[in-house]
């Protein structure tokens, strides 16, 4: 178990405010990320963070008053609320705890709690009663630029977010830089108000219109089907990146495919269960079933040929398409993998097998998932 402290900053007294069992905690935080992106590919679904952090609370041994305290010995009269919030003062502390022990992908997950906090606090500001109907035609009707549509859920934008949040912040975080802890807490909150502000303007002129807005029935099947295609997507990446789900049968069916070496297939795809790969996977996913009409035909061979076939253009027109995102996503492991001069002595054959297997992977992953 590891103490939390507060540390007087006059008399250098130090109290205990509460104890991690490390490893229980990141274990309960992975599976509550988990189910709450899960949960937003449902409209006017709002993350239930006040429940987890009841289970926070208990599982540290923390309590409301101690962590007021903590607030203003480390904030003194800073006129700001969430300075002063036990809420955001447990996930910080949870946090920086992490990165005392050096474990970043605890640390990381634990973040992405607090996104999905801020995100769901923020939701309830602008839409308290939140009606499906309206939240849905929000959605068809926001700019292409807007991040729910770039990052095409709202899941994968939170993890986006939530990601870049965390590289700019982490050193601050694990050198308890207050000034930057400060910041980190302000901008978290204006980034995520901005973009649910833009939302909510076309929420609420869904309302005034008195609900859907009138699309031709090719226009209202598309937008239909890309949508269940894209929650679909957003399901899957989260259970390879943020749950870390292996799936033993891809491995296996995949190295037959390609004749991968065992021990290289089963070292990439532990460091493929790793959020920092959330974006490149949701986009390889969305890409390789984005044309199929009818996905029953994932479960036929059909399915493997169509893999094939994305593997093997040349060129293309696409600014982005499957290979050139599945060999972006490959290349970012091998990097951090430390592997790269390794894989650039490797022949051309072979520099394209060991691509292929990730692209079968995802792909029998996939089918496993779906089936």
């Amino acid at each position: 178990m590891k103490a939390l402290k507060l540390v007087n900053v006059k008399t250098g007294n130090e109290k205990i405010i509460g104890n991690i069992d490390v490893k229980k905690l990141h274990t309960f935080i992975i599976k509550n990320i988990s189910n709450e992106l899960s949960g937003l590919v449902t409209d006017c679904y709002y993350p239930k963070f006040n429940v987890i952090y009841k289970d926070l609370l208990h599982m540290t041994n923390s309590n409301e008053k101690d962590l007021l305290q903590y607030s203003k010995v480390r904030y003194g009269d800073m006129k700001f609320n969430l300075l002063h919030d036990p809420k955001t003062t447990l996930i910080l502390l949870i946090i920086q705890e992490f990165l005392k022990n050096n474990d970043i992908a605890a640390a990381m997950s634990a973040f992405h709690l607090f996104s999905l906090r801020t995100y769901s606090n923020i939701m309830h500001k602008y839409i308290k009663y939140c009606n499906p109907e309206y939240f849905a035609t929000a959605l068809s009707n926001l700019s292409k630029n807007h991040i729910f549509v770039s990052k095409k859920t709202i899941a994968s934008s939170i993890m986006y977010q939530s990601n870049e949040l965390f590289k700019k912040y982490q050193n601050s975080l694990s050198n308890d830089d207050v000034p930057n802890i400060v910041k980190l807490i302000m901008e978290i909150r204006n980034r995520f108000n901005q973009s649910i502000k833009a939302f909510a303007h076309q929420y609420y002129l869904a309302h005034k219109s008195g609900g859907k807005q009138k699309h031709s029935e090719e226009k209202d099947y598309e937008v239909s089907h890309d949508r269940n295609l894209q929650e679909i997507v957003s399901k899957i990446t989260t259970d390879i990146t943020t749950y870390k789900n292996i799936d033993n049968n891809a491995i296996n069916e995949s190295q037959k495919l390609t004749k991968f070496n065992k021990n290289l297939a089963e070292k990439y795809i532990k460091e493929l269960c790793n959020t920092k790969y959330s974006d490149l996977v949701n986009d390889s996913i969305y890409l390789l079933i984005k044309d199929i009409s009818n996905l029953g035909e994932i479960n036929t061979l059909n399915f493997i040929n169509h893999v094939k076939k994305l593997m093997s253009i040349k060129v293309s027109n696409q600014p982005v398409y499957f290979k050139k995102t599945v060999n972006e996503l490959h290349n970012s492991m091998i990097n951090n993998l430390n592997m790269s001069e390794w894989f650039k002595g490797l022949s051309i054959q072979t520099q394209a097998i060991s691509r292929n297997f990730v692209a079968y992977y995802l792909a029998l992953y996939v089918k496993n998932f779906i089936s």
